[in-house]
């Protein structure tokens, strides 16, 4: 019986990887060859997630509109309920609504609780805090407009940080973002080592101390309105 079992289950995997979307994705100077293995379009709005916070959410012609401008916290977290392993790319579109004044676009990645415990079953004991998400592994990407120090301007800044202990290990300065423009923001990563994109061009790199090879993925929002679309996680085959 467990003979036949095993051999479903191969015939399942090679099924799937038999239709799984190839792609090749162009990222900075370098192309790589994908597998889509998760692909959604919000369609269905939170069907395939799991928010901790206490933001307002729904779909908005198609988009996933998430208003974290109000409430006690002012922020949520979305977890993808798949759970990741290997090379991969992470990718989504996303829009800044102007009636905000910030502009977070942050994101977990390849989040796991210590062993014996699990992410999901334990989302009922976060309110979205944000120290409630520096306890656990993930790494943690954040992008928003800051007051540059020295140019005194507002800029984009990318902080690259490592979980738990919310370590800065990768940091930059680039022209601001825009508010009501779509962007297309890339995670390509090949642990220990994550590179962020926007609209294909490398904002940052980052290699790690820690080596997380599986985990969830989510979307992070604090005091900001915007919207979400196309989220797809795709097996860097190259």
């Amino acid at each position: 019986m467990k003979e036949i079992v095993a051999g479903i289950l191969i015939l399942l995997a090679a099924w799937g990887s038999a239709f799984a979307q190839a792609f090749t994705a162009k990222l900075g100077e370098k192309s790589y060859s994908c597998e889509e293995i998760f692909f959604d379009t919000f369609d269905r709005g939170l069907e395939n997630w799991l928010a901790e916070g206490d933001a307002t959410i729904g779909v908005n012609q198609g988009w996933l509109d998430v208003d974290a401008r109000f409430g006690d916290v002012g922020a949520v977290t979305i977890w993808c309920k798949s759970e990741f392993s290997g090379p991969q790319m992470v990718e989504y579109d996303v829009r800044l609504m102007a009636n905000t004044i910030h502009s977070n676009i942050n994101m977990f990645l390849l989040a796991s609780m210590p062993e014996g415990s699990s992410l999901l079953k334990t989302s009922d004991t976060r309110n979205g805090s944000y120290p409630q998400y520096h306890v656990f592994p993930n790494y943690l990407i954040t992008v928003l407009n800051n007051p540059h120090p020295d140019q005194k301007r507002w800029m984009l800044r990318l902080r690259m940080r490592l979980n738990p202990g919310f370590r800065l290990v990768e940091e930059g300065w680039f022209e601001p973002l825009v508010f009501g423009k779509v962007y297309h923001i890339s995670y390509l990563i090949q642990p220990p080592k994550v590179a962020v994109f926007l609209d294909g061009r490398k904002l940052g790199e980052a290699t790690y101390e820690e080596t997380f090879t599986r985990g969830y993925h989510g979307l992070r929002i604090w005091h900001t309105h915007s919207i979400y679309d196309n989220f797809r996680v795709s097996r860097v085959v190259e």
